[in-house]
């Protein structure tokens, strides 16, 4: 049939979706289902997995703004405005325009310009309430941990000829995982100093990832993992004071999932990791 993809049997074994169940591969559901999917081709070619954290770090301008006049702001639906819905549409279509997270950070000059990428997209979050020097200075937290997101994805994850994927050697990943836990750790501390609970949280809580894949032997799940939530952990405690942004989360994250399943056959973005053989999550 030819909306059947190739499928691996690491593929098909994959789990965690109700289409799999009521719309497995073959089937004549999943056929029809997977036409709709091709029709979305020009959506996926928008690269979307890259809006989660776009939109974070547009969110955490407003949020630092929002901050700066209320300690206490929490839970606020009065914070969606069509001023901050264009901005993040704007973001969006610049990094379409102008990648903001190609580049790779292998040296002092990259990781000065992903600092200034992640300066802008700070920038544009804080336009709704305003910019001054406290948002400035608070902001430098978050800065530092775009960057780290940015330097956890510049470590690679290969795919070799046996098909299955691969991290670098303990050796090659170290000064990187190094760096990165340095700089999580001054996030959480610049957070304490400025009485901020979101950012020194955020660090806090994706910390152990690193350090992790710094101390245990060298491991693909371990890369995975670090990838996964120095992602989803801002993005989760942003929609703590930005709820609304955790409904655009879930509906990105839902429409991502259904469309590479229909139409690779794939189940991604996903939590799931590459254990050794013989285990199983």
């Amino acid at each position: 049939m030819k909306y059947m993809p190739k499928f691996s049997a690491k593929l098909l074994s994959a789990k965690g979706m109700l289409a799999e169940k009521y719309f497995p591969p073959g089937s004549g559901r999943y056929g029809r289902l997977a036409t709709i999917a091709e029709k979305m081709d020009g959506f996926a070619s928008l690269k979307p997995e890259r809006w989660f954290g776009i939109w974070a770090m547009v969110l955490a301008g407003a949020n630092v703004s929002a901050h700066v006049e209320d300690r206490w702001f929490y839970w606020d639906w009065s914070s969606l405005s069509y001023v901050l819905l264009v901005i993040l549409a704007f973001a969006t279509y610049w990094d379409k325009r102008f990648p903001v997270l190609t580049q790779k950070i292998d040296s002092v000059k990259s990781g000065l310009w992903m600092f200034l990428m992640g300066f802008i997209l700070f920038l544009l979050g804080t336009i709704p309430k305003g910019f001054n020097a406290d948002t400035l200075v608070f902001g430098l937290p978050y800065f530092i941990f775009f960057l780290v997101g940015h330097m956890t994805y510049s470590i690679p994850i290969q795919v070799k000829d046996d098909g299955e994927n691969h991290s670098p050697t303990k050796g090659e990943m170290a000064p990187m995982l190094a760096i990165i836990i340095v700089l999580t750790s001054l996030s959480v501390v610049a957070g304490v100093i400025h009485d901020d609970p979101m950012i020194s949280t955020i660090a806090a809580v994706y910390s152990p990832f690193p350090i992790v894949a710094l101390i245990f032997p060298a491991a693909v799940r371990h890369l995975q993992r670090c990838r996964m939530y120095v992602v989803f952990i801002p993005a989760m405690f942003l929609a703590v004071r930005f709820p609304w942004f955790l409904i655009l989360t879930v509906l990105l994250f839902w429409m991502l999932r259904h469309y590479h399943y229909f139409r690779h056959g794939e189940v991604k973005p996903s939590f799931k990791v590459d254990l050794p053989t013989g285990h199983s999550d």
